[in-house]
């Protein structure tokens, strides 16, 4: 790749750091990110634990507390969470700009696309979260670059390290396993043409990632239930699978995380500020979001199209099998992907515009295309 697109991106990835660790710590702790700060305290003392547990069926997934806890030793005390949060949050604004410059090959795209995430208010909010929110975005985004490079230049490397980054978005978040899982089946039909040892090698490393958390429960059963076993697939389920596959069918369960999933998406949440609260995303995006959904449809390589569109899609998912509504906390990873939908429909219209001037150019010449002073055909 060439340097002056990585160079961008972490300009980009700087500035976003910059302005979202400003008052950092003007907020008060919340209850929330105390869970993770004692934990992180307890990393800081020497323990290594791979789930933490809070309080009665409260666990926390590692990756969140160990980066607490490094931030920790580095002098961040009950600010370290935050702090985490902030850089990986400016990760995923230099992510999208290299992922907007792969797919589109425009520099301004990618900044557009930049600046909308960097902007979006939920992004900012949870960049400000000493909690695990915003910590599958980065780990997604690195999927999907991976994924994007392996479907334009078939490499190994690209689809392992895909492959890689969506086994340590498991240990990320509590919605992770499950959306993981729903993403590289994704990655599986959309590359389905591809070399299929290549991809069966992939998903090798993909389930290798998983040995740690089944070393954890092979030592440590008990804390299967109110782990995975609440995250993933319940324990009941994974002793009789086809009473799970029953249970995921049932019309009550499928209504009630159909009603939940629709909330998700509901545009007068998403793009509307209700009173005293700012709505999650920018009004501004919402027109582009649309023209980059039509820019997805339209592009001559449809895997693009499918692994954007399928993502944003997917995403979502996990966080209605969890029961709160609006669950942005569960599903943090599609605003990256919303951002890179506005980018492609700035793009879009970008080509709509450049079209109909050209249009009004050739209106405007004269017939044949002669030039009527110098009598010299145009060019």
């Amino acid at each position: 790749m060439r340097l002056q697109p990585i160079v961008t991106a972490w300009l980009l990835a700087g500035l976003t750091l910059l302005l979202y660790g400003f008052r950092l710590t003007a907020a008060p702790v919340t209850a929330e990110e105390s869970a993770f700060n004692v934990s992180a305290q307890h990393v800081h003392a020497g323990a290594t634990p791979l789930f933490f547990h809070v309080r009665d069926e409260h666990w926390l997934q590692p990756l969140a507390v160990y980066a607490n806890g490094a931030m920790r030793a580095a002098g961040g005390d009950d600010m370290a969470g935050r702090i985490a949060s902030a850089a990986l949050a400016a990760a995923d604004v230099g992510l999208v700009f290299l992922i907007a410059h792969l797919i589109t090959e425009r520099v301004w795209i990618g900044i557009v696309t930049a600046l909308v995430l960097m902007a979006t208010p939920a992004h900012w909010s949870l960049a400000q979260r000493g909690t695990d929110a915003i910590f599958p975005a980065p780990l997604v985004l690195l999927w999907l670059w991976n994924a994007l490079l392996f479907l334009k230049r078939d490499s190994m490397r690209s689809l392992a390290m895909a492959a890689a980054a969506l086994g340590v978005s498991v240990y990320s978040h509590p919605a992770a396993p499950l959306t993981a899982v729903y993403l590289w089946t994704l990655t599986l039909i959309v590359a389905r043409r591809r070399n299929r040892l290549r991809l069966l090698a992939a998903t090798l490393v993909f389930v290798a990632a998983w040995l740690p958390a089944a070393w954890w429960f092979f030592r440590h059963a008990d804390t299967y239930a109110d782990t995975f076993g609440r995250w993933f697939v319940f324990a009941a389920h994974a002793r009789d699978p086809i009473a799970g596959l029953q249970a995921q069918i049932n019309s009550n369960t499928l209504g009630v995380r159909a009603s939940l999933y629709w909330g998700f998406w509901d545009p007068s949440w998403l793009f509307f500020a209700a009173k005293d609260t700012a709505a999650p995303l920018l009004l501004l995006s919402l027109p582009l979001i649309v023209l980059g959904i039509v820019n997805c449809l339209r592009q001559a390589d449809r895997s693009v199209g499918a692994i954007l569109l399928g993502s944003a899609l997917i995403l979502p998912i996990a966080g209605a099998t969890l029961g709160a509504p609006h669950y942005l906390s569960e599903a943090a990873g599609v605003l990256p992907i919303l951002a890179l939908l506005s980018g492609l429909g700035g793009d879009y219209l970008a080509g709509l515009v450049s079209r109909r001037r050209s249009l009004d150019n050739d209106e405007q010449a004269p017939a044949h295309g002669w030039d009527s002073d110098h009598l010299m055909p145009r060019s």
